[in-house]
């Protein structure tokens, strides 16, 4: 009985740190001190009915009415506390958990139905270019995101992500989109988010290899709103887990299917900007790790798939080129023919449009490798060096090859790097050091410079990356890169030379969680 007052009372105090209604504590002390009483006064009862001569055989056992009281209202006031026992247990159950762990900070219901995740990323760089590259090169330092979002789940299966970026100038709401994933096989994803096509786009934007993107992303979407449906499957016996998103890089096959609003070449719909016509841009993505769960650990981290896009843009705005780590313009739609006094006007995307993304990554142990090309084909609508209306169909290459080694022994992946070790020097420990180098190159088409001069925008672009990563722990990392992009045209000074290389160091403290 005692023990059973104890834990009433520690409930209650408990429950009344936290704020949750509960009884009034001066009604327990009160109720306490009542028992307290009431068994002291039949503890006396029972000793005396113990010194009392025992009774005959005949006689009947003498009944003590007021034990019987006495008993009566112990039993009373035990059985209340049992009832507001049960009421604090109940409290309990509905108090939501607190997880600040290794995952970042997580609130969830007991049930697990319902959960919200705090999170947040900052990216702070410096680019820094020999004096021989393009005098638009200028040294700077940069706060390239400055994000804090939450993300998380509603009734057990409706996922959401709504993240705003401060330091994204106009577009200050990348992604916010809810997906519906009542069955892995087939969910729902609704709202604003990257279209399923570029595969190094699709990659977490802390965790890239690099600061920037190589040339086949900057032919792809960078954010779209629409519809799109997608699903997972794994091989027989293998449960298939549910990965929100527009992305899944876990289950042995996926799809996507989507219809968007259509945003163009790197283009992103600013500040829920609205769609300027009935036409639609269809998204679609088949991708697979063919060798998941068969035993050879060298193979399960091997993926390969295609995706594409198909639509008829009316009148779009097309975004200029820039390379990859410098983002410098070297492709730039504004820089027309001036045709007597007069600038021509910029063209735009006005036509059947198609994108072809073939991809493929490996991943063994330390080891990484990255594969992507894409084949994009759009009309383009502007005037010609004499003023007169033109129509050209662009047709524009890209590709990319990247490799990386963890050289402190931890796995490499499409994800993050996870040390073994956090950093902490005066232990002896160092974090994750990564090394990786990248070959890229972006074709342009001949065509366009119908339209635009050949003397202020490169016909073709190559790019070679040396970068270096330092994980201090799952959370922060410093990145390190050099580039150089070497141009064929483009020269301002002299027509038909080529634009100057350009060559840049970079670096780059992250923090995300």
């Amino acid at each position: 009985m005692k023990h059973l007052r104890y834990k009433t009372l520690a409930g209650a105090i408990q429950l009344a740190l936290l704020g949750i209604p509960t009884a009034n504590a001066a009604d327990v002390d009160a109720l306490e001190r009542r028992i307290h009483e009431l068994e002291s006064r039949l503890e006396k009862f029972e000793k005396a009915t113990a010194a009392a001569p025992a009774p005959t055989a005949a006689a009947a056992p003498a009944v003590n009415p007021e034990v019987q009281k006495l008993t009566r209202k112990v039993n009373t006031l035990e059985r209340k506390l049992e009832v507001q026992d049960e009421v604090t247990a109940s409290n309990f159950t509905k108090l939501p958990k607190f997880d600040v762990s290794t995952n970042g900070f997580r609130i969830s219901s007991q049930d697990g139905q319902h959960e919200v995740r705090i999170r947040g990323a900052m990216q702070a760089d410096g680019r820094f270019f020999s004096e021989d590259s393009n005098r638009q090169a200028i040294d700077s330092f940069e706060l390239k995101q400055g994000r804090v979002w939450l993300e998380g789940k509603v009734f057990k299966n409706i996922y959401y992500k709504i993240m705003p970026d401060f330091a994204a100038g106009g577009n200050i709401l990348p992604d916010a989109y809810l997906d519906y994933a009542y069955l892995s096989e087939a969910s729902l994803l609704v709202g604003k988010f990257k279209p399923s096509l570029s595969l190094e786009r699709l990659q977490g934007d802390a965790d890239g290899t690099f600061l920037e993107r190589a040339f086949p992303t900057y032919l792809a979407s960078n954010r779209d709103v629409g519809v799109q449906l997608h699903g997972a499957f794994s091989k027989s016996g293998f449960t298939t887990e549910v990965i929100p998103g527009p992305i899944d890089a876990k289950n042995t096959f996926t799809y996507q299917v989507g219809v968007m609003n259509g945003s163009g070449d790197d283009g992103s719909p600013n500040n829920n900007s609205k769609d300027t016509d009935d036409n639609k841009e269809f998204v679609g993505r088949l991708f697979a790790h063919p060798f998941q769960h068969t035993g050879y650990s060298w193979l399960e981290g091997f993926g390969v798939g295609v995706a594409g896009t198909v639509g008829d843009p009316n009148a779009q705005a097309l975004k200029s080129q820039a390379t990859p780590i410098g983002r410098n313009t070297y492709l730039d739609y504004t820089k027309t023919y001036t045709v007597g006094n007069t600038k021509n006007t910029a063209p735009v995307s006005n036509g059947e449009q198609y994108r072809l993304y073939p991809q493929a990554y490996w991943y063994a142990g330390p080891f990484g490798l990255m594969a992507e090309y894409v084949a994009s084909s759009q009309t383009i609508s502007g005037k010609d060096n004499k003023g007169k209306n033109t129509n050209i169909r662009q047709d524009n290459t890209a590709w990319q090859l990247l490799g990386s080694w963890v050289v402190t022994g931890e796995d490499n992946s499409f994800g993050a790097v996870k040390p073994i070790q956090n950093f902490s020097p005066l232990d002896g420990r160092w974090g994750a050091l990564q090394f990786a180098a990248r070959w890229s190159e972006m074709d342009i088409d001949n065509g366009t410079f119908k339209i635009l001069d050949p003397t202020q925008s490169a016909t073709h672009a190559t790019a070679w990356t040396l970068g270096a990563n330092w994980y201090l722990n799952a959370y922060a990392l410093i990145r390190a890169d050099y580039e150089q992009t070497s141009f064929d045209g483009g020269a301002t000074a002299i027509k038909g030379g080529d634009r100057p290389t350009e060559q840049v160091f970079a670096t780059r403290f992250q923090l995300s969680f």
